[in-house]
């Protein structure tokens, strides 16, 4: 095979190579299943893009997507919606991070944090111990952050352990928590902070895709929406945050399609550099060998190339006058006698013998 045909055919094997990698990463974009559950960039089932797109058709609303940590968000009249947050993790959260949530709402954001809905924890006791009070003496457990701050308590539904064996993998759509506070059992707390608020949602199902598809509840939707018009998607505590590196700037400015051209021009670089449109060389006849050449046989070559062999004398001649004889001083009439054999078209060995003779006569 020819070097060209096999250049080309790597060529085409490359490209169909990355046109495939570009399809599939490109479906996975466009489904959004790399990103977490209930996150506004994915468009399947579990996420939430359908409400952020409808969000931001509605005569007077805008929706906008947060990156950036939560400190770092401007403090305006908002709605900002965490959705999908682990209730585990969020249970525990530190005094800081709970306090960011708070100077959110003092800007006048209402601040809605809703949990990922998650299964009913698993009772391995057999039967339910006895309340007893505690020991004297003994320092009772010391309450954790949100419990001290916002009065509420994380709590989950419990189930037998062989009913959670006949539950499926798939995410539950109904959740086993429920807060505590002030003595009730609630899916939905409020607290107030300034001209806001922070409201914790026990399942952020409502949100998703699969629910405003077939199970919609308008009631939470539009009492979420409320008064504000501006909606902003929190992605930052799905730890998609902007790291300013070029792959999220190309992501940002859509500018796949120049990273693809810059890609060919590339490839077509590489190309020409490593294959010859030329035909491929001869090779030498058998017995032929090719000698190297010295500066004396390449200058004789460029000199047999260059001036025809009737003018090589003259041409000689009119090179060594203008050096002014090579330094020496001849008499004119030797002068004109040799530069009038030089012009006659003759035998070039022959005349330059004469012409050498001429110059070597003796006065």
């Amino acid at each position: 095979m020819r070097t060209s045909s096999l250049a080309v055919l790597t060529l085409i094997l490359a490209g169909g190579f990355i046109y495939g990698l570009w399809e599939l990463y490109h479906l996975r974009f466009e489904a959004g299943d790399i990103y977490p559950p209930y996150s506004s960039l994915r468009a399947d089932p579990l996420g939430a893009k359908a409400f952020y797109e409808s969000v931001g058709q509605l005569p007077g609303m805008s929706a906008e997507r947060n990156y950036r940590p939560i400190a770092s968000l401007k403090k305006t009249p908002a709605t900002v919606l965490f959705l999908g947050q682990d209730p585990f993790v969020f249970g525990i959260a530190t005094e800081e991070a709970l306090k960011e949530y708070e100077a959110l709402a003092a800007g006048g954001a209402h601040v809605i944090v809703a949990m990922r809905p998650v299964r009913r924890l698993v009772d391995t006791n057999k039967s339910a111990p006895v309340a007893k009070p505690p020991p004297r003496g003994s320092t009772p457990l010391e309450p954790l952050p949100i419990q001290k701050r916002w009065g509420v308590s994380f709590d989950y539904l419990r189930q037998s352990a062989k009913q959670a064996g006949e539950e499926s993998g798939a995410e539950p759509k109904v959740t086993a928590l429920y807060f505590r506070s002030g003595g009730q059992v609630l899916h939905e707390v409020e607290r107030a902070f300034g001209p806001g608020s922070v409201t914790l949602l026990a399942n952020c199902y409502p949100f998703s895709n699969e629910s405003l598809a077939g199970e919609r509840d308008v009631q939470l939707l539009t009492r979420v929406l409320a008064d504000r018009p501006l909606v902003i998607f929190d992605e930052s505590h799905f730890g998609l945050t902007e790291n300013g590196s070029v792959g999220a700037l190309v992501r940002k400015y859509h500018l796949e399609g120049a990273v693809a051209v810059l890609a060919v021009l590339l490839a077509l670089f590489i190309w020409k550099n490593s294959a010859s449109f030329l035909p491929p060389r001869k090779p030498p006849a058998a017995g032929v060998s090719i000698e190297a050449k010295n500066a004396g046989a390449g200058l004789a070559n460029l000199l047999r190339r260059n001036i025809p062999p009737k003018t090589l004398l003259n041409t000689c001649w009119n090179e060594w006058e203008r050096s002014r004889y090579g330094g020496r001083h001849y008499p004119r009439s030797r002068i004109e006698r040799a530069r009038a054999v030089t012009a006659e078209v003759r035998d070039a060995a022959e005349s330059y013998r004469e012409v050498t003779r001429i110059l070597a006569e003796k006065n």
